[in-house]
């Protein structure tokens, strides 16, 4: 998994939400932007985001990654993802992952119990 330095995970939540998925070709996170509820029409949110073990391996050794290196890295992921013809189970658990509240980020809602990560939880002048 890739997270941000000021997300919180909840890793028990995490693990037991991942358990009755695929364990191959596998990109789970949620969807941007924030409205879509389409994890195959864009990209996951780089807050925090999985990619199986096979995917991994894909990326370290296609040259479809290494020809594209510019730009954030939760779009490049989600594009090279695409274009490889990859990440076939693609998982938005969008409720449970959202900006913190009073984050004025774009993708927050109230806290709630079945929460696996929380974004923004630092200021930029922190």
């Amino acid at each position: 998994m890739k997270a941000d330095d000021d997300v919180y995970i909840r890793l028990n939540p995490q693990a037991m939400s991942l358990e009755p998925l695929p364990r191959v070709d596998l990109y789970y996170s949620f969807v941007v932007p924030c409205n879509s509820q389409n994890p195959y029409s864009e990209y996951m949110s780089g807050m925090g985001y999985l990619i199986s073990w096979d995917l991994v391996e894909w990326i370290s050794t296609s040259n479809i990654p290494k020809l594209d290196l510019f730009g954030p890295e939760d779009k490049l992921v989600g594009k090279w993802l695409t274009n490889g013809n990859k990440a076939k189970n693609r998982i938005s658990n969008k409720s449970a992952m959202y900006d913190y509240p009073s984050s004025n980020g774009k993708c927050s809602h109230e806290l709630i119990p079945h929460t696996i990560v929380v974004h923004r939880l630092k200021r930029w002048d922190q």
